[in-house]
């Protein structure tokens, strides 16, 4: 018998054999996956626990701003010019000093103007003390002073003690034609607790009890000694 067919039967089956070997040892190239394009998360809002206390989320600091422009210098009328150089005559800031101030603005105040007899009237308030409040009473008795005036003066005497303040409302009272005349009528039925009409004697005798009454129950003042 002829083995050499056989032989060559062998051979191609060995071949095959070994060719499936080789191709199921061999690993195949994994195939990646396409790759989605990266998305947007959007913030999910989150509840916090009870009793869980959540530090707010910090912020980005804004963009520093520019300082605002400064304002423009408020240029000095006539009027302040002439105020203030009266003011600055009282270097030593004495009783006599502000007395002499004070009158110097008394002097000037008819040749202003409404707002600027308003301005230094308000000096002239916070200048003149009680015993010299004389010196203005002839402008707040004034009805024909202008109302910017006035206006400073009567709230300044309603300041005043009430032997100054109370003689001025009276004589306010007997201007008929006085702007703030019905004010001071109000105020001596207040104080005096009594309306006696325009019999200017009476409200004169009952002023005059009042003040000596309140000055008789007016502790003296204790006197410094050194």
């Amino acid at each position: 018998m002829n083995s050499r067919p056989v032989i060559l039967l062998a051979a191609v089956v060995a071949v095959v054999v070994g060719g499936v070997v080789w191709f199921l040892q061999e690993k195949p190239t994994p195939v990646e996956p396409p790759v989605a394009p990266p998305t947007k998360a959007e913030p999910v809002e989150v509840e916090p626990a009870p009793g869980v206390v959540v530090a707010p989320a910090e912020k980005m600091p804004a963009a520093e701003k520019l300082p605002p422009p400064l304002p423009l210098a408020v240029e000095m009328t006539d009027a302040d010019r002439k105020i203030d150089e009266i003011l600055r005559l009282n270097p030593d800031n004495s009783e006599s000093g502000h007395i002499s101030t004070a009158q110097l603005l008394i002097n000037l105040i008819p040749t202003l103007p409404p707002e600027g007899q308003a301005e230094a009237a308000q000096h002239v308030s916070n200048l003149l003390p009680d015993k010299e409040y004389q010196r203005v009473r002839s402008m707040v008795v004034n009805p024909n002073a202008p109302t910017e005036l006035l206006d400073v003066l009567v709230t300044d005497l309603m300041n005043r003690d009430d032997a100054v303040k109370l003689p001025v409302l009276l004589d306010i009272a007997k201007i008929p034609n006085h702007p703030t005349r019905e004010e001071a009528m109000t105020d001596l039925q207040i104080f005096l607790n009594g309306d006696y009409g325009t019999d200017w004697a009476k409200w004169d005798t009952e002023l005059k009890a009042f003040l000596k009454k309140e000055q008789e129950e007016t502790p003296p003042r204790p006197v410094l000694t050194q």
